[in-house]
């Protein structure tokens, strides 16, 4: 797996994406304070109260309720009285660089519209972000200019081109996936992905488009997991079918994208045998419904700041949603989506951990704020919102391998987090409402972010 980017080579990028954040009292100091949030750390199962937060340079130096955290003196303070912190979040499931206004297409795919969506997603309180199973040569240089400290925006993670089968599923219309016929191949295609590319991950895609193409055999899926384990690099499965769901967690995969129409304990027992977590993808199930049914959600005061005003304007106006909601079976959608919902609310009974991915990235589903969308939605699909928190932060760290570093505010890791002007665990939409975002233990500038949308 790609070792995650030292924060002292993220530092060096910080320095261009600083900003004023809530108020500052002290003078600039190698420590800062921020003192009188309610803050979520992502592991304890209540929030700190009148929290602590220490920074010494890029790291959490110590966090906890006021009076028990020894505050160093000349440290610089901000006061967050009446504010919450939560920690960096991750999108786990993003498809980046593929659209351009309205259209997706493959041609679009380029270092500048990486550069765009790693911005977004960062303005919106994401600080990592997985793009699964669709990156062209450009990301490769993005990559290598992220290590080195060339980039702003979110931290890129990447599992190069995914894994289908011979004349079977297209994600998004992108034909040019990797497609072994035998184990030997399979194997050889893996090894690629890792050696030449250095990915973080491998996707395959497990999925007969309803009996209407082929799908990857378990022989070859069983290889391309093994081989990828191996090498100590996590395997995320595109699923529809519960007895694929099984027999791709006997076969060692990490984690299971999408939902089955059912959960049964064979399943339940298997994932918490081999610690699979399940990343369900609500807000891409969610799909056309979410334009067809008004799309309330564009009154978001961001989204005007990263995403032409045409693209807004065109979503927004009732021509576009009346010909989404002519064209799609509302009825079978909103049943599609409650089976989708119930497996959510059946998995998060009996244990199993969540994760948070939105399939984001292609046009409509705005990146960073889609993440956003799939917290709300696991919550409306029975998880509390301290949950859904976890599965887009320290959950989502664990999956991915990161977690002794990211994905909780701990002594000791990276303080990336979110200050927000409202608290989530009242109303889980309150984790939009941004006060500022930290990355390496400094404020990001989010307004230069925002530069992409420009109201052209």
């Amino acid at each position: 797996m790609r070792k995650s980017i030292p924060a002292t080579v993220w530092a060096v990028a910080a320095l261009f994406l600083l900003s004023a954040a809530c108020q500052r009292t002290d003078t600039a100091s190698s420590v800062t304070v921020v003192a009188g949030a309610t803050l979520i750390d992502g592991v304890s199962n209540q929030p700190i109260q009148d929290a602590v937060l220490v920074i010494e340079g890029t790291t959490i130096q110590s966090v906890g309720p006021s009076g028990s955290v020894s505050v160093p003196d000349g440290a610089e303070r901000i006061n967050a009285a009446g504010k919450t912190i939560i920690p960096g979040m991750f999108a786990m499931h993003t498809h980046v660089a593929m659209g351009e206004g309205l259209e997706r297409n493959p041609r679009f795919y380029n270092r500048e519209r990486i550069q765009r969506d790693a911005n977004a997603y960062l303005y919106y309180g994401v600080t990592h972000v997985l793009s699964l199973g669709m990156d062209l040569e450009p990301m490769r240089g993005f990559l290598a200019d992220q290590q080195a400290g060339r980039t702003s925006g979110a931290r890129m993670y990447s599992s190069g081109i995914g894994f289908a089968a011979e004349n079977g599923f297209e994600p998004g219309g992108f034909a040019d996936v990797n497609r072994p016929s035998t184990v030997s191949e399979a194997q050889e295609m893996v090894r690629r992905e890792i050696e030449d590319k250095n990915v973080d991950a491998i996707k395959i895609w497990v999925d007969d488009v309803r009996g209407s193409v082929p799908k990857l055999d378990p022989e070859i899926y069983g290889a391309i997991i093994e081989t990828a384990r191996m090498q100590d690099i996590p395997v995320f499965a595109h699923m529809r079918d519960l007895e694929d769901g099984k027999e791709l967690i006997r076969r060692g995969v990490a984690a299971l994208v999408h939902t089955a129409p059912e959960v049964d304990e064979e399943l339940v027992q298997l994932a918490s045998d081999r610690g699979v977590a399940m990343m369900p993808t609500l807000a891409g199930a969610y799909g056309a419904r979410a334009y067809a049914e008004g799309a309330s959600f564009l009154s978001d005061p961001g989204l005007p700041r990263l995403f032409p005003a045409s693209v807004l304007e065109t979503l927004g106006s009732a021509a576009y949603q009346e010909g989404i909601a002519d064209n799609t079976n509302l009825d079978e959608a909103r049943a599609q989506y409650e089976r989708a919902t119930d497996f959510v609310a059946q998995a998060a009974e009996a244990g199993i951990p969540f994760f948070v991915g939105s399939d984001s990235g292609p046009p409509t589903r705005f990146p960073g704020f889609w993440e956003h969308r799939e917290m709300e939605l696991l919550v409306g699909a029975g998880l509390a919102p301290m949950e859904a928190i976890r599965a887009a932060t320290i959950n989502s760290a664990r999956v991915l391998g990161v977690d002794s570093e990211h994905g909780s505010l701990e002594a000791g890791k990276t303080a990336d987090f979110v200050i927000l002007n409202a608290n989530p665990l009242g109303d889980i939409t309150n984790s939009r409402n941004i006060d500022s975002v930290w990355m390496n233990g400094q404020p990001v500038d989010r307004a230069t972010l925002g530069e992409a949308g420009d109201g052209s």
